[in-house]
């Protein structure tokens, strides 16, 4: 079967996104699609590897390498802990989906479906990949139409900005989370002292780690499955969401139990704050 790099490329270039989407879905990452088409290019142009004359053996270990490009690009910087799940996952769902058009190879005619290296390669023209590319679009957007989803809360990447610094994170929203402040009755988002580094304040650090405060500190009552107690909380001079620009006047409460195992570092209630007028 001869092989087009253009082809293999383009195909790939498919294949890995939906990995990589399913990637993202199953671990519940926060990357948009640009990032996810980014990683596939790259998944694409290492699948490139598989047209060099090397030994049968050291296919895997060129997938393992694809793989690792592809999740570098489309979801770093992460924790190493989490990049190695990715890693594996997109690893795996590579091998699976390998050996499946291994088998339907056997039933399809000569020479149109193959796995050259770790890469899928089918043996079709550039018009009939776009043709095929329109109408798998088509389809996908008539189901939508036909049967509608819900539209849940997309994850916020929140700019936290305080009287001792200025940190970013992301924040999921979570209708569960109903903190409000006792006094103002203003809405609370909840974020892991670690993620707002410089910018928790040294009292809200000091009560977290046991210490005295060396200064006047607001408390805010919680309650959940695990018990009941007080977090430390402040007043920022600005929350942004980075995404809209978008405003929200709110309090930020710290602790330091981890609220995801990467994915996230804080909670937002999107129903305690007003639309934008």
């Amino acid at each position: 079967m001869t092989v087009y790099a253009d082809v293999l490329v383009i195909v790939n270039l498919y294949i890995d996104f939906i990995l990589l989407h399913a990637v993202q879905s199953f671990l519940r990452l926060q990357a948009g699609n640009g990032r996810l088409v980014l990683g596939a290019l790259a998944g694409a142009l290492c699948g490139l590897s598989g047209l060099l004359p090397a030994p049968g053996w050291l296919s895997p270990l060129l997938g393992g390498l694809c793989s690792l490009a592809a999740v570098g690009a489309a979801f770093a910087p992460v924790r190493p802990g989490l990049f190695l799940r990715c890693w594996l996952c997109t690893w795996l769902a590579s091998f699976l989906l390998a050996g499946f058009l291994l088998f339907i190879a056997q039933f399809a005619p000569p020479g149109y479906l193959g796995v050259v290296g770790g890469a899928v390669y089918l043996n079709l023209s550039l018009p009939a990949l776009f043709v095929g590319t329109c109408l798998a679009y088509l389809a996908l957007w008539l189901f939508r139409r036909a049967f509608p989803r819900e539209a849940s809360p997309l994850p916020a990447r929140l700019v936290i900005s305080s009287s001792a610094g200025e940190a970013t994170v992301f924040a999921k929203a979570d209708t569960g989370c109903a903190l409000r402040e006792p006094f103002s009755g203003l809405p609370v988002v909840l974020c892991q002292a670690s993620a707002l580094g410089d910018a928790a304040p040294a009292a809200a650090v000091d009560y977290l780690q046991g210490r005295t405060p060396g200064e006047a500190l607001r408390l805010v009552p919680f309650e959940s499955i695990g018990g009941r107690g007080l977090l430390p909380c402040f007043r920022p001079k600005k929350v942004t969401e980075a995404r809209t620009g978008r405003t929200l006047d709110c309090y930020v409460a710290v602790t330091n139990t981890p609220l995801s195992p990467g994915q996230f570092a804080a909670l937002y209630n999107p129903e305690l704050f007003p639309p934008s007028t």
